[in-house]
């Protein structure tokens, strides 16, 4: 065989090759069964989640997934039940807040970095689903808190506190929620936070007697309303009357519903002002996708299947597109040009907050939340409810191997 001839199979078999890696992945013949899915999605929300189950069908040919919504403020409860009689769904999409409940429980059970490897690359991530040394759950979508402004009134959206605070005192109002969920975003502009990347409660290094007497200032400032009742808030942002609002993603829409269309404004979202301590960091909800703990293998592993598709870049892009849900896939790069709203969230999810899980979260809520209202209301110094919540949050820290940093006095 001539030279030539060698040189000519070589190319060929070459060329094959490469054309073998172009090829599209088979489905996985073997992955084959019935997995069942709860979520309270509804309207839009649904339809493009139904959408991407039959995606995900299309690829797995021999896989079912029966979904089923229920009432948001229901379906903790009904999973919870559902578990303790064996009879739960393989997968459910809920919040990362009930990690703790349910994991205690023993309902769900904790996955490894590769079951859902694009979305738990991210530390930030990670942190919002660790629970007792373990993983429970892949982040889908964040939610923090930051700044809407009404494009009107504001061209550059203030950047710091003080800012904040010159803009109100000339005219463009602020308005927010004085409580420790909504109005958390503060502390780390003026200290370094309640808790470090370890768990541990830094509450004498943490800013949260400077931010109780911020806002103590702050509410008897020109321009500024610091009011518990949202819904009025939200309409005066919505008529126009106010320049700065801070809320969720999940207020876009309310906020568009209430806009007179005669007196319609363009809203723009920018990350919150921070302070001398450096950014703004906001609590950061995750919806997350949760795993029933008694799933068969061959569902545990069709449900990981499930949720990593879910997770992936590709469907993530798709639901940002069509509901302006905010990824948390760290791949997706949110260009704001193409997505203003969700970029100004994106970019707030950067700075926000996992609290630690192992905490129960309802009680620190309302353990900050007194610290916030007698501040507020003038039946305690910021230095005296800081020390009051200090030793309510060592008191539910409990026996917890986290490390107690408390303020002099």
């Amino acid at each position: 065989m001539t030279t030539a001839r060698l040189w000519q199979r070589a190319c060929l078999l070459l060329l094959l090759l490469l054309l073998a890696g172009c090829l599209p992945v088979a489905p996985v013949e073997d992955l084959r069964g019935r997995v069942t899915l709860w979520h309270s999605w509804s309207g839009a929300d649904a339809v493009e989640l139904r959408e991407a189950l039959t995606r995900f069908q299309e690829v797995y040919p021999g896989v079912r997934v029966v979904e089923m919504a229920l009432p948001e403020g229901q379906i903790l409860k009904e999973f919870a039940n559902a578990a303790n009689d064996g009879l739960a769904p393989d997968l459910l999409i809920g919040q990362n807040r009930w990690i703790k409940e349910l994991a205690d429980a023993g309902s769900i059970r904790a996955v490894t970095q590769a079951d859902a490897p694009q979305v738990l690359a991210s530390a930030r991530n990670r942190a919002l689903v660790a629970y007792a040394g373990k993983l429970f759950g892949a982040p889908l979508f964040l939610a923090p808190r930051a700044l809407y402004y009404n494009k009107e009134l504001v061209t550059d959206p203030a950047q710091t506190l003080d800012d904040l605070l010159r803009e109100a005192a000339a005219g463009n109002r602020v308005e927010f929620v004085p409580r420790f969920e909504e109005a958390y975003w503060g502390i780390q502009t003026l200290g370094q936070g309640l808790f470090d990347a370890e768990g541990n409660f830094t509450l004498a290094e943490s800013g949260f007697e400077q931010w109780l007497r911020w806002l103590d200032n702050a509410q008897r400032a020109p321009g500024v309303i610091l009011n518990v009742d949202d819904e009025s808030l939200l309409d005066l942002f919505a008529a126009g009357q106010i320049a700065y609002y801070i809320a969720g993603p999940e207020s876009l829409a309310r906020i568009m519903e209430r806009m007179d269309a005669e007196n319609a404004f363009e809203v723009g979202v920018a990350p919150l002002p921070g302070g001398p301590a450096g950014a703004a960091g906001p609590l950061v909800p995750a919806e997350t996708i949760l795993f029933f703990a008694h799933s068969s293998p061959l569902q545990a592993r069709i449900a990981n299947e499930l949720a990593a598709f879910l997770a992936n870049e590709r469907q993530g892009i798709r639901f940002m597109r069509q509901l302006g849900k905010v990824p948390a896939n760290p791949r997706i790069q949110v260009d704001r040009r193409i997505y203003p709203i969700v970029s100004g969230f994106a970019q707030q999810a950067r700075t926000a907050v996992a609290l630690p899980l192992a905490l129960p979260i309802d009680a620190l809520f309302a353990a900050g939340n007194r610290a916030y209202s007698t501040v507020l209301s003038g039946s305690a110094t910021p230095a005296d409810a800081v020390c009051d919540f200090g030793r309510e949050v060592v008191a539910l820290l409990g026996e917890s191997s986290a490390a107690v940093s408390l303020p002099q006095g």
